[in-house]
């Protein structure tokens, strides 16, 4: 298990909502391939103490596939299946079997440091399924299903992390162009667990380093909500 991250929050906003951490999808494919999804979010009210707790690690990595329709807002990608990628075992095949999707060939990739999925011949040309790539058991970003394509994703011990607050829940399909003040996470090296408070005014307190500063009440962890 490598290094763990945190990100701690505590909600002075002047309303109940949810906070959502994204992934701005980076990786080896092309342009626009990678859709953004909502990859942890917990609802939280407002009180003085009130405060939620993120983690994850960067090289618990997988690949997911669902049978969401079309990527686009307003979608979930809600998993059918997850599969392990740690090393030595860190390429996997995307095939359509019997009416359904799975995964087979679990084998060893080219680059330890990668992750290798394989969609073959079989996947229809329509497929309304999509993979995705988890992270600390979670989807950060996905892409439609396709026959003859690979996707390649080499996890980085920084990689960049956006905070939001509004109504989402875990496995949203979202656009992040359109989401209203996002702040994000930067972990200089050395540091790995962050604090920053959401004010009246719904605008972000800087991140600081966690160490140091008193405990606040009412901590939970990161988990999704229950939609309506």
């Amino acid at each position: 298990m490598g290094r763990v991250y945190s990100i701690t929050i505590t909600n002075h906003a002047s309303r109940p909502d949810s906070f959502m951490l994204f992934q701005t999808p980076l990786g080896d494919w092309e342009p626009g391939a990678a859709t953004t999804i909502a990859w942890f979010a917990q609802y939280s009210s407002p009180s003085p103490d009130a405060a939620v707790k993120f983690w994850w690690t960067t090289d618990d990595i997988g690949f997911a596939w669902a049978d969401s329709g079309p990527l686009q807002p307003g979608a979930v990608f809600q998993p059918v299946e997850i599969v392990d990628t740690m090393p030595p075992i860190n390429q996997w095949t995307l095939t359509y079997q019997n009416h359904t999707y799975t995964f087979i060939d679990p084998r060893t990739g080219p680059n330890p440091a990668s992750r290798y999925l394989t969609e073959d011949r079989s996947i229809p040309a329509d497929a309304s399924a999509s993979v995705g790539i988890t992270m600390a058991g979670s989807t950060f970003c996905a892409f439609q299903a396709r026959p003859f394509w690979n996707i390649a994703y080499s996890p980085h011990p920084r990689v960049p992390v956006f905070l939001a607050y509004g109504d989402y829940a875990q496995g949203d399909v979202i656009d992040a162009s359109t989401i209203e003040n996002p702040l994000k996470l930067v972990y200089e090296p050395g540091v790995y667990s962050l604090y920053t408070t959401l004010n009246p005014d719904n605008r972000w307190s800087p991140p600081t380093p966690e160490a140091g500063r008193a405990p606040a009440g009412n901590r939970s962890p990161a988990s999704p909500r229950a939609r309506d």
